[in-house]
């Protein structure tokens, strides 16, 4: 059986979406450049490929499971649908959901972080980090101060960096069905009518 054709214009940083194997079902997607999410912030990746889905077909960007069992990295409209008439870049939003106040509880996971947090970082109050970054004093009647810490590249420790080349999403390709809205008075003469819902089967 023929295989549906999706045309692909490579931009700057893209590269071709690839499986891993043979028979994955999601073609992994890359960033075209370097990306940093801090803490608590949302942001995009750009993917540098455009693409032209046949008609009738969908494109659902969801994210790979490795990355969101290792890092905080979460994409929030996942799955993310790309139609076939979109022809822009595709671009993923993300969002890293960790906060500073979760550190305690990492910390409780993962003891040894303690190490390189003391050996590789150097601890920073919050306002003062603000007032850097920001090239404006902040004041304690914005925020509680708190203490962070920095890495080696002077961002806050939670904070998630993507390269040019990682992968950071994978993209299904799927049949996308049109159909045809009917107004009617009652929907239990439709068919059979189970009733209920959120749980009405059974709790199991």
């Amino acid at each position: 059986m023929q295989k549906p054709r999706v045309y692909v214009e490579i931009l700057s940083g893209g590269s071709l979406p690839r499986r891993a194997s043979s028979e994955a079902a999601g073609y992994d997607l890359t960033a075209s450049k370097p990306c940093r999410i801090m803490p608590g912030s949302t942001g995009l990746i750009t993917t540098g490929i455009k693409i032209a889905l046949p008609l009738g077909y969908e494109a659902q960007i969801r994210p790979r499971s490795g990355l969101a069992l290792k890092t905080s990295l979460r994409i929030p409209n996942s799955p993310g649908t790309i139609d076939s008439d979109y022809r822009d870049e595709i671009k993923i939003i993300i969002h890293n959901q960790f906060i500073f106040s979760s550190l305690p509880d990492l910390l409780l996971q993962k003891p040894e972080l303690a190490d390189y947090l003391q050996q590789k970082c150097r601890k920073i109050s919050y306002l003062a980090f603000l007032s850097a970054t920001s090239g404006k004093q902040q004041s304690h009647s914005l925020t509680q101060d708190f203490d962070i810490w920095l890495e080696d590249d002077g961002l806050p420790f939670g904070t998630i960096r993507i390269n040019q080349g990682d992968r950071v999403a994978q993209m299904i390709i799927s049949k996308s069905i049109s159909v045809e809205f009917e107004l009617s008075d009652n929907l239990s003469s439709v068919r059979s009518n189970r009733g209920g819902g959120f749980g009405s089967t059974g709790e199991n």
